[in-house]
């Protein structure tokens, strides 16, 4: 792995030889009745983060980022390796994090909020974030199920980010809403990474990586090919997709 990144001390994130293999069933002329191919999402990525870190994962798509932050989160099981986390750990990857259609905007804010480890003397003060937040007047307290996506999408991303996780990955950024309400997430969203503890950006966007982040990580095919500061890493990226 090229790069210029140094080891710190204190770490939230260790990741050693970690892989993540597919096999995909597909049909073609040759081959009626289908067979079996291997396919290599992650091959032997290793790196460590340190406390209060925000690194930029950056690549092409279908390099492996997304997978990549799904095996840290927990909700996809590598292949191989090891990875070690320290800390609450939440992926922002859309704006549903598990709500229920019959019950309303607030209970389920609520009820969720309790299951995501917010503590009961802190509830109301979070409740009250979420419903400012989405500014959705009455509906907040109408069933979820009748919600357009506009609001889900409101309601989703004000839950989310009014949690403090210890480590925070962001799959993409998020386009919920009108041009209004965009404007205001970017705000909410800045604010987000700035409290939480340790955070990774999966990001198309070069001006928003070397906005937030101090160091860079570029996969590509699976792999991770460079590490370093964030405009360097920026500068490796743009020469090898040219």
């Amino acid at each position: 792995v090229e790069g210029d990144y140094m080891a710190v001390e204190g770490l939230s994130i260790s990741v050693n030889g970690l892989g993540v293999k597919y096999v995909e069933f597909a049909r073609r002329r040759l081959a009626p009745w289908g067979e079996e191919s291997n396919h290599i999402a992650l091959n032997e990525v290793s790196f460590e983060v340190g406390n209060g870190e925000t690194i930029g994962i950056i690549g092409r798509n279908g390099s492996g980022k997304s997978t990549l932050l799904k095996c840290v989160s927990g909700l996809l099981r590598p292949s191989e390796g090891e990875i070690i986390t320290t800390g609450r750990v939440i992926l922002l990857a859309g704006v549903n994090p598990g709500f229920s259609n019959q019950i309303s905007g607030r209970k389920n804010v609520f009820e969720l909020a309790r299951a995501y480890g917010v503590s009961k003397d802190e509830i109301d003060s979070f409740v009250l974030s979420v419903e400012e937040f989405a500014d959705i007047g009455d509906a907040f307290d109408r069933n979820f199920g009748g919600y357009s996506t506009g609001m889900r999408g409101k309601v989703g991303f004000g839950f989310i980010t009014a949690l403090e996780p210890d480590i925070l990955l962001i799959d993409e950024t998020l386009g919920v809403g009108d041009r209004e309400f965009r404007a205001k997430a970017q705000i909410r969203l800045r604010e987000f990474i700035s409290r939480s503890g340790t955070v990774l950006i999966s990001t198309h966007s070069l001006g928003l990586a070397k906005e937030l982040c101090n160091r860079g990580l570029i996969i590509d095919n699976g792999r991770i090919v460079f590490d370093g500061e964030i405009e360097s890493s920026i500068k490796h990226y743009m020469e090898i997709t040219e």
